[in-house]
């Protein structure tokens, strides 16, 4: 699989999700706010917000290599004179992938926990824990500006763990592809755990939970005001050996708000919370809908 058509299978995937969760956005809409409608004003401001954002996350990705560049870089630094070899097939391939998913979802959790919730670094995160409605297509859920802090670390970190092992091991390098369905399959779960439609079918949460892979009412618990855990984006394999798992079945861990704790807008997220919208501009723009404001 070529580099653009990795990239173009991402991009279905969470185009997929908006279109389901903005059906199931639509179908339940009368249970919020009273039945009140989204003005045309605030929807054009919705729009808008999720272009910038785009436009903030796109700019950072282009200034690091591509993930296949990245890869193929760190490739050639830790196996030296080596040579290169094709990814494995079969059952090699299949254990290669299955291994690598989750040690991808390591350093996930662990870069996730302790530098994103980090009080230093918290900036880069806030605009994806401000939408007080989780679903795919929010600003911040489905538009991420400073993705590329999350991404690019993971991913490297990845790399140089197998690359460096096959070179402890003298075995030659396999080349990037061997990291597509790892990561094609990490960026499936990590959009299919915002996703209000799913989060609706409790039948693929008991499904998913016997694999360790992270389903929408799991991590809708990270996204909660007051709750602390399920730092893994698309396993929970890490967050049960951690001990900061938290299981949406309990009654405890149920009907807890979500979003900030605090007064914030999208525009805050983006200016270290210095300027924000006006309180006139944020009734008529109904920003209350989806981020938790002081009235």
């Amino acid at each position: 699989m070529t580099a653009a058509a990795f990239l173009g299978g991402v991009a279905l995937v969470q185009g997929l999700f908006v279109a389901l969760d903005l059906a199931d956005r639509h179908a339940t809409r009368d249970a919020r706010y009273a039945g009140a409608r989204l003005r045309p004003a605030a929807l054009l401001f919705f729009l808008a917000v999720i272009a910038a954002f785009l436009v903030i996350q796109w700019a950072g990705l282009s200034l690091v290599p591509r993930v296949d560049a990245l890869l193929e870089w760190i490739r050639v630094r830790a196996g030296g004179a080596r040579p290169a070899a094709p990814s494995p097939h079969g059952w090699t391939l299949a254990l290669a992938s299955v291994a690598l998913f989750y040690l991808v979802g390591l350093y996930d959790y662990a870069w996730h926990r302790w530098f994103s919730h980090h009080r230093w670094f918290w900036f880069t995160h806030e605009n994806h824990h401000l939408p007080s409605q989780v679903f795919v297509g929010m600003p911040g859920l489905a538009a991420r500006p400073f993705a590329v802090v999350s991404v690019i670390p993971v991913v490297a970190a990845a790399g140089a763990t197998l690359y460096l092992a096959l070179r402890w091991l003298g075995r030659p390098m396999w080349d990037w592809t061997v990291f597509q369905l790892p990561l094609l399959l990490s960026s499936t779960i990590l959009t299919a755990s915002h996703s209000s439609f799913l989060r609706r079918w409790w039948g693929a949460h008991r499904v998913m939970k016997w694999v360790a892979l992270t389903s929408p009412q799991e991590h809708v618990l990270h996204h909660t005001v007051d709750l602390e855990g399920n730092y893994g984006n698309f396993t929970t394999l890490w967050d049960r050996l951690f001990g900061t798992y938290l299981d949406p079945e309990l009654a405890e861990n149920q009907g807890h708000r979500l979003g900030l704790a605090y007064d914030q807008d999208f525009l805050g997220t983006l200016t270290f919370g210095r300027v924000k919208i006006p309180a006139a501009w944020r009734r008529r723009l109904q920003v209350d809908r989806y981020c938790n404001i002081e009235r």
